[in-house]
């Protein structure tokens, strides 16, 4: 009989070694299972970072393509309001040669003839 105690404890151990180790082998699939989700989860969020990210960048790059457009753009307007600058101030200088308002002894007057005035205008 001493004998019998010691193969009942030897079975019940293997028992309680068997249903521990089913145990252990469940809790590591099911953290298996979670590092695959959390892996998933996570390569889902950084391409959702990277797309946004890209769009941010497209986003940038129209921006910066349409004020490249604009400053050209100014940049022509430049010359051609500098351009019809230098011309009226020719047309000035030509003008101030020949204006009798300037060649008129009474400067002083702050409100010109208007006969005076219409000598100048060009016809």
């Amino acid at each position: 009989m001493s004998c019998a105690v010691p193969a009942a404890a030897a079975a019940a151990g293997s028992v309680l070694q068997r249903s521990a180790s089913a145990e252990g082998a469940q809790q590591s699939h099911e953290e298996d299972d979670r590092k695959v989700r959390r892996r998933e989860k996570n390569r889902v969020a950084a391409q959702r970072s990277r797309k946004k990210q890209t769009q941010k960048a497209d986003k940038l790059h129209e921006e910066y393509e349409s004020l490249e457009q604009e400053n050209t753009s100014l940049k022509r307007e430049i010359g051609k309001l500098t351009d019809e600058m230098k011309h009226l101030s020719e047309v000035l200088k030509d003008h101030e040669k020949i204006c009798p308002l300037l060649h008129c002894s009474m400067n002083f007057v702050t409100v010109p003839r208007p006969d005076a005035l219409t000598s100048c205008l060009p016809r």
